[in-house]
């Protein structure tokens, strides 16, 4: 069996994420429906669900695609190791850990809005890496081959170092979110195998505690 046949929740949410971004493309009613607001989550209309839907939509084709093509080349493997259901229930706990970190940060910026599966995509690379720390990785800017917890490590200390100070557009927060409830998800799921690569998570917690410290010197 193809390894698309294995994983058809991954392609059930690239190819539901991607309909849905296209058709809130040509529906801004939609697009604002969908979207991450904090006036919207904590104001008069208490619409939580929006911590869930913004993963459904994104600020262009770019950013969709990124997300996609991230989340289809770790889901169609990684979701034949954890099973459907516990890779489902990982993406969504990704997509709502990274919104509520991104509503604790920006609480007292009511127009602070926010797209995109990164928080959930985070969540699944993050997961991966505890199961499988020394599984290459490289980032786009960087096409250097390292160990998945190396990698893990560098990007929490950037994340963590950058969040909330509005350098650029990204959502750190919520890579963040993502990232921490995919490390909490498989210690819950895989405990002994989580003690036993006890290493690489700990290297990602020391790197994002070392990039809090610098922050607040």
């Amino acid at each position: 069996m193809s390894e698309l046949g294995l994983s058809p929740l991954t392609l059930t949410i690239v190819i539901a994420t991607v309909a849905v971004t296209i058709v809130s493309f040509r529906s801004r009613a939609l697009y604002k429906r969908l979207l991450f607001s904090v006036n919207d989550v904590l104001g008069e209309r208490t619409e939580w669900w929006r911590i869930a839907t913004c993963s459904l939509v994104h600020a262009d084709y770019m950013h969709l695609a990124f997300n996609m093509f991230s989340l289809f080349m770790f889901g169609r493997w990684f979701e034949h190791i954890i099973g459907s259901w516990r890779f489902g229930l990982l993406y969504l706990l990704g997509a709502v850990a990274g919104s509520f970190a991104s509503l604790i940060v920006h609480r007292n910026a009511p127009s602070y809005r926010a797209v995109g599966a990164s928080g959930a995509v985070c969540a699944v690379i993050a997961a991966s890496t505890v199961l499988m720390p020394d599984l290459p990785m490289m980032f786009l800017f960087l096409p250097i081959p390292l160990p998945a917890w190396i990698m893990g490590s560098l990007f929490v200390f950037y994340s963590t170092y950058v969040s909330g100070k509005g350098y650029d557009s990204i959502g750190h927060e919520a890579h963040l979110g993502g990232t921490f409830s995919g490390i909490g998800m498989m210690i819950a799921f895989y405990p002994a195998l989580a003690l036993e690569n006890y290493y690489a998570i700990a290297a990602m917690l020391a790197a994002g505690a070392a990039a809090w410290m610098l922050r607040r010197r």
